[in-house]
């Protein structure tokens, strides 16, 4: 089979190009995750891009079978796909046509196609840098590894989210807390810090009861937040506020209210302060929190 220069000189550049390519991607990749999403994105371009180079071709194979069928022949020019690919034009069959055959079968003495040989090297070098990176170097995004890091991205966001929003918590914007899980946490917090003074069923030792409707410094949410937070330090009791976080207050806070009624009257320290009875939002709120805690405090 005779070869063609212009053949070595396309596949040759359609070598460098791969090349270049794969270079290219490979730096990217290097900055910018490619995941199995891009990946399949990509394929999916080039297979297009391959489709319609395909139905080019078709079209103008189509198109010279109609101008050679046509009662007037015409001069047959070279398009530039065909340039830039080396097809012959098919007034050139009986020259290409070889001497033997096979079953009255003729091969034509034409190469592969250019494009053919630069998809099937192409995936040649896709599949060795591809062996190297994720097999031997190791450094490759496995569908394993790509799950690891979006988790590990993803748990980042959360953790950015929760203190850019928990930070901002005051007794204007704070909120009641039923999620038990938070209240256990709140209810071990008292038990280590809180039991000392107030008891740790929050009946009340040297600090006030926290289980009836008296308070000495308000018994809305909003007021134990501020409460807590400030402190009275002329009653002994330090402010938390930079000891623990806002939302670590917010929990608090919601526990103590989780507290009333929990011990039995006239079984805690005598009531202290100004009797308080909690509106009616914060009693349905209240009611819920004490069914999760009450056997926290027994």
């Amino acid at each position: 089979m005779k070869t063609n220069p212009v053949n070595k000189r396309i596949f040759a550049l359609g070598l460098l190009i791969v090349s270049g390519v794969s270079a290219g991607a490979q730096t990217i990749a290097e900055t910018v995750p490619f995941g199995m999403n891009e990946l399949l994105w990509t394929v999916t371009i080039l297979m297009g891009g391959l489709l319609l180079f395909l139905i080019g071709v078709m079209y103008r194979l189509l198109s010279i079978l109609k101008d050679k069928e046509s009662p007037t022949p015409k001069e047959e020019k070279l398009s530039t796909w065909e340039k830039l690919l080396s097809l012959r034009p098919m007034k050139d069959e009986a020259s290409l046509t070889m001497d033997h055959s096979y079953d009255g079968i003729y091969e034509l003495d034409n190469p592969t196609p250019p494009w053919f040989n630069f998809l099937f090297y192409g995936t040649i070098i896709i599949g060795i840098i591809y062996l190297i990176r994720y097999h031997v170097v190791g450094d490759g995004r496995v569908q394993e590894n790509e799950y690891q890091a979006e988790l590990a991205m993803w748990d980042a966001k959360k953790a950015s989210y929760e203190a850019k929003h928990t930070e901002s918590i005051n007794e204007n914007t704070v909120t009641l807390v039923t999620d038990p899980a938070k209240l256990q946490k709140s209810a071990e917090l008292f038990t280590s810090k809180c039991s000392p003074c107030h008891g740790k069923k929050g009946e009340g030792i040297s600090g006030p009861n926290l289980t009836d409707q008296y308070w000495l410094h308000g018994g809305k949410l909003s007021q134990v937040f501020n409460t807590i937070t400030n402190g009275v330090p002329l009653k002994g009791m330090i402010p938390w506020k930079g000891i623990l976080k806002p939302e670590q207050i917010q929990d608090m806070a919601s526990y103590i209210l989780s507290l009333q009624g929990t011990v039995p009257e006239g079984a805690g320290k005598e009531p202290q302060g100004e009797k308080m009875v909690a509106e009616p939002a914060e009693q349905a709120q209240d009611t819920a929190s004490n069914e999760t805690v009450s056997l926290l405090v027994k």
